[in-house]
């Protein structure tokens, strides 16, 4: 997969422009474009046999959160980065710096943002936290394959099962508008393909030095890596076009 993703890494700087979505977001949220979906709790059996090694099965009880609807976008992120700038500058292919202020670039505003280290998606949040009084974070993983599932238990995918074409962005040469398909049963959207997403491990893992993202990305050509149960793991600092990030929000 490495080999194959770097070979497109020059297409995947020539992001195509696109509208911007209208997402009905609760007042909580309007002011940074976001919108919150509230999923339910239950019981999780995480994972699956046909996952293999990579993503154990586990019973997990879920209590009731809120989750971003969408990945993080680019304009987002941009807001982020202009209210708490940073030392050096961050530097992005979607992102561009003038006059010291920084800005999507050209058709960039409802990509999802990528090229974000964990450290730099947890940094996000704890500046939302702040700024918006209650606690932002990133899903824990069963958290975030409880809300893929769409609450069809036992799901191989958002959408239940069958063919993904037409039905989330992979073997692409770059991520789509953040919206693009249809959504699930829980209004969630790319919780298969566009961009790999963060998470935070909440069982025990005999990977301590990575960290795991959930959803596939655009790069993969094998439609098992989209799968709700997949794990894939990335260094903390891994900072490229697969991967971003959305949100879970605690009200205080």
């Amino acid at each position: 997969m490495k080999g194959r993703f770097l070979c497109r890494m020059g297409l995947s700087l020539l992001f195509l422009c696109c509208p911007t979505i209208g997402t009905g977001a609760p007042p909580f949220f309007q002011s940074l474009g976001g919108s919150l979906v509230s999923v339910p709790g239950g019981t999780l059996d995480m994972g699956s046999r046909e996952g293999g090694p990579e993503a154990p099965t586990l019973r997990v009880q879920i209590a009731p959160f809120r989750i971003g609807r969408y990945p993080v976008t680019v304009a987002e992120f941009v807001r982020y980065l202009n209210d708490a700038p940073s030392d050096p500058e961050y530097l992005s292919p979607q992102i561009e710096r003038r006059g010291g202020r920084y800005r999507p670039g050209r058709g960039q505003r409802r990509m999802p943002v990528a090229f974000v280290s964990r450290d730099e998606a947890m940094a996000y949040c704890a500046w939302l936290s702040k700024r918006r009084g209650a606690t932002v974070r990133l899903p824990t993983e069963a958290e975030w394959e409880w809300a893929a599932r769409g609450g069809i238990r036992r799901a191989r995918y958002p959408w239940g099962w069958g063919d993904p074409n037409g039905r989330a962005r992979f073997d692409a040469e770059g991520p789509g508008r953040v919206g693009s398909y249809r959504p699930n049963a829980y209004g969630l959207y790319d919780m298969a393909g566009n961009v790999f997403q963060w998470c935070v491990t909440d069982h025990e893992t005999p990977r301590p030095d990575r960290h795991p993202a959930r959803g596939g990305s655009w790069a993969e050509r094998d439609p098992r890596f989209l799968r709700v149960f997949h794990r894939t793991w990335f260094p903390a600092g891994y900072r490229n076009a697969d991967v971003g990030f959305r949100i879970v929000v605690e009200e205080r």
